[in-house]
């Protein structure tokens, strides 16, 4: 019944194929301009997972509490020298903080008031010790800068110091590091750099660190989802702002981009990237294919004038079901034409076959609507069981996934049984002058049934060998190896990871009050996968007391001298010329053998000599600007008191605790996090103390468990529902059998392989699963519905001739995505390519066979 319905289907599409060719192109003309005003791509990543989940609710309320907190495009500001990059930071800061339209809100996490106040308190106390030391011994000459801020204030004090080391009061070695720096930042102005002189590091006896030379902004940037990169805008202008405040490695200033948004964004700029040179090749490759397999352009372009129009049906009905595409969904496509071109070359090539037996074209094309009507059936309706079954899943970006491609092989499988007939038709293929099957497959076939039960037993053993390996297989959690390791934001943030105290992957508690947040950080302390905790009460030190005494003394030395109470004349120009040629005659006395010593009289030398009063007044400027700042933010340090909870300020306090007095709790893991099994033990260690934990290594956890369990649960509801289809069919237990055993052999031997090749199944990969179990099953559907309807010989078929192009297009459609830049789509576009091939070994040898004869020879 189901081959006569086909039959007269197709046959009506040939008397009348001009009509349905213009109906169905008015019906796409129509859907595609629905789909040109409707179609969009939600970037929000959040959305994929539903929000049911238990530790979605948890990442909700932690967000809820502290929304600042989220979708943060984190600015990383690197200078030469710690008073560069605070003076870059801070004017870029100012800068975006003029731009609301693109940033709702811009801070300064390293420069907020607490730290400028109580900095000092929070050292550890031997730091703290050995900086006041540092400071008293330059009491001198502080004292002597802070009364006269000019050129004539900083080279007489060095004068003064030049006199101590005559006299053996001083180590000519403890100045040198200082001379250097002035001399270098005279060298760079003269040289038309505006570069300031880096006090901290000329009031420092170490290098500075790397904290002192990074300065950090963070932002929440307005993002458009509607955009294929949200924070797009915002990432631009941050670039645009940089280079007019000459922010630029050229000035001594690095300005780069990481954080949740920038992330994003380059992820997706990534994938879009690698995807455009992925199509441009599998688009030749399929091309070229399709020509090896039908020979005839009357033949090709049917076929991909029906691929066309399905797939923008397809893209109609996403948008009237879904509304919009994901990040996952948007793979639809992809699948679309990987699957529904078998549809057509299965079509074509069977035509092609009863084109030679028959001349006649209607009844050729009659012929190959009987031959395929159970198989292309069939295979369809698994094709979309297959894709249906992750619809009750809770990973929702491939729930949508399988709901838009499910129904794509519907919409393929009634246009290849009506639009391509109808084409066809139109098109007036030739009739074939010889068969179309492989005559050369012959060797194969007789080897295959003469050596049926070693090739059983061989099979059986590879495949349990196989099933053994392949439950060693893992699944990557950590989305951070998906990325593009070269894209600024990512090579940013492993440079800033590689401070143990700056890892991302850490868990966030939200506790009822600040004292249970102490007491559930001390449980947590205890932990040996914990490295340490921290709370708003982490901000206020257990050891004030020796501490507050220790600034206070150094405060009542320093305190009068870094604010005179007088302050000597500004000097005239002659005044400053005669201070820097007396500083130039006392550095070059020490000798030639001082280096330090005679590069800055050299550079002092060229500022006399070019006797210009707006040179003067740049290097005054760049020498001294800096100064003010330093004493202003040392005074500020040296005047603090006793840290109490009411002496936090806002901009840190709303980091911490909730306006209704929740308190947030930041948990840090010990060793490296990004080791599974350190992070996996780490997150278990801390959910069995506190279960509300949230964060971002609970969310990698969760959405790791997550998407595993909606590929297995929807694996074993596809499974099953193909199994019941194909008992339906086929009615024979022992067909069932045969049907699924290539599928179950090629899917261990994919895993198996994965493990033996160490690529673990990771977000991106993972997406490879369907496939294999729609393609799988199509392709043993073909050769199983060959060998029901009594044919022998299967390998030497237009069958298989079929199913192996139709395998190779799909082969360098996904494929060709292991061309790609981007880590997760190189790796998908491998796994495909793993799968596909085992798909094929498991059709053309696994199921043969397993065919042993055709039921009509038993009969």
């Amino acid at each position: 019944m189901l081959a006569s319905l086909i039959v007269h289907l197709v046959d009506f599409s040939r008397r009348f194929a001009l009509a349905v060719v213009l109906v169905t192109l008015v019906a796409a003309t129509a859907m595609g301009v629905y789909v040109s005003h409707t179609i969009k791509i939600n970037t929000d990543i959040d959305q994929l997972m539903a929000t049911k989940l238990d530790w979605r609710q948890r990442e909700h309320n932690l967000a809820a509490a502290f929304p600042h907190k989220q979708d943060r495009l984190v600015i990383v500001v690197d200078g030469v020298n710690a008073d560069a990059a605070e003076d870059a930071a801070s004017r870029l800061a100012d800068a975006l903080s003029d731009k609301p339209d693109l940033f709702k809100t811009v801070s300064r996490p390293d420069n907020i008031p607490f730290f400028r106040h109580y900095g000092l308190l929070l050292l550890p106390e031997a730091a703290l010790s050995e900086i006041l030391d540092t400071l008293i011994k330059a009491q001198p000459m502080l004292g002597s800068l802070a009364r006269d801020m000019s050129l004539r204030g900083l080279f007489s004090t060095l004068s003064l110091a030049l006199e101590g080391v005559k006299r053996g009061e001083t180590d000519y070695q403890t100045l040198a590091p200082s001379f250097n720096l002035i001399a270098e930042t005279i060298e760079k102005n003269l040289n038309g750099q505006d570069t300031l002189l880096p006090w901290q590091s000329m009031m420092s006896d170490h290098q500075p660190t790397l904290r002192d030379t990074r300065k950090f902004i963070i932002t929440q940037p307005v993002l458009d989802f509607s955009a294929l990169s949200p924070g797009q805008k915002a990432r631009d202008e941050v670039k645009q702002i940089a280079t007019q405040l000459g922010l630029t490695p050229e000035h001594g200033v690095t300005v780069r981009q990481t954080g949740s948004v920038a992330l994003n964004d380059e992820e997706f700029a990534s994938v879009a990237e690698g995807t455009e040179l992925a199509t441009a090749a599998s688009v030749l490759l399929v091309v070229l294919l399709l020509f090896l397999a039908l020979k005839s352009l009357r033949l090709i372009l049917p076929i991909l004038l029906t691929l066309f129009v399905g797939l923008i049906a397809t893209t109609a009905f996403a948008m009237a079901a879904v509304g919009s595409l994901n990040l996952i969904s948007v793979a639809f496509a992809v699948m679309f034409v990987g699957i529904a071109v078998d549809f057509g070359i299965q079509f074509g090539v069977r035509l092609r076959d009863e084109h030679h037996k028959e001349p006649d074209t209607a009844t050729a094309m009659r012929n190959t609507a009987k031959l395929i009507a159970s198989p292309l059936t069939f295979a369809a309706a698994s094709s979309t069981l297959g894709f249906w079954a992750f619809l009750p899943t809770d990973y929702r970006g491939v729930s949508e996934l399988g709901l838009i491609a499910g129904a794509g092989m519907v919409i393929a499988y009634l246009l290849n049984l009506t639009l391509l007939p109808a084409l066809l038709s139109l098109f007036k293929p030739p009739a074939e002058p010889e068969a179309v099957g492989y005559a050369w497959m012959a060797p194969l076939d007789r080897f295959i049934e003469t050596k049926r039960q070693p090739l059983t037993y061989g099979l059986a053993a590879l495949g349990l060998l196989a099933v053994l390996t392949a439950s060693q297989i893992r699944f990557d959690y950590d989305p951070l190896n998906l990325k593009n390791p070269n894209a600024e934001s990512v090579s940013t943030l492993f440079d800033i990871m590689k401070d143990p105290n700056a890892s991302p992957y850490t868990i966030e508690i939200l506790a009822a009050t600040l004292d249970e947040a102490k007491q559930l950080a001390a449980k947590l302390d205890a932990l040996p996968e914990v490295d340490h905790t921290i709370t708003l009460a982490s901000f206020i030190p257990d050891d004030q007391d020796s501490k507050l005494a220790l600034i206070d003394d150094a405060n009542f030395l320093l305190g009068p001298t870094i604010n005179p109470e007088a302050y000597l004349i500004p000097p005239t120009p002659t005044q400053q010329f005669e201070a820097m040629s007396t500083i130039t005659d006392k550095l070059r006395k020490l000798g030639s053998d001082k280096k330090e010593a005679v590069r800055l009289a050299d550079a002092i030398g060229k500022v006399i000599e070019a006797d210009d009063l707006s040179v003067l007044e740049k290097v005054q400027f760049n020498l001294l600007s800096g100064l003010n700042n330093y004493l202003g933010s040392l005074h500020t340090l040296l005047s603090a008191e006793a840290i109490t909870l009411d002496k936090i300020t806002p901009d840190l306090k709303n980091d911490w605790v909730t306006k209704d007095g929740r308190a947030r709790i930041e948990v840090h893991p010990k060793g490296n996090a990004r080791d599974p099994e350190v992070l996996d033990a780490f997150t278990k260690a801390v959910l069995a103390v506190a279960p509300e934990a949230s964060g971002t290594a609970v969310s990698i956890q969760g959405s790791g468990q997550t998407v595993s369990s909606a590929f297995l649960e929807a694996g074993l509801l596809a499974l099953l529902a193909i199994a019941s289809l194909a008992m339906l069919v086929l009615r024979k237990i022992k067909d069932v059998i045969r049907l699924l055993t290539p599928l179950l052999f090629a899917g261990a031997l994919t895993l198996a392989t994965m493990v033996l090749i160490h690529l673990p199944l990771n977000f991106a990969n993972i997406i490879a699963l369907p496939l294999l179990l729609s393609l799988g099953v199509t392709y043993a559907i073909y050769f199983l519905s060959y060998w029901k309807d009594g044919q022998v010989n299967p390998l030497q078929s237009s069958m298989a001739r079929a199913v192996l192009f139709s395998a190779g297009t799909t082969l360098v459609a996904f494929g060709s995505l292991s061309l790609s830049s981007h880590t997760g789509t190189r790796g998908m576009g491998e796994l495909l390519t793993l799968a596909l091939l085992y798909s094929v070994l498991g059709t053309f040898l696994v199921l043969p066979v397993l065919l042993d004869r055709s039921p009509s020879v038993k009969q």
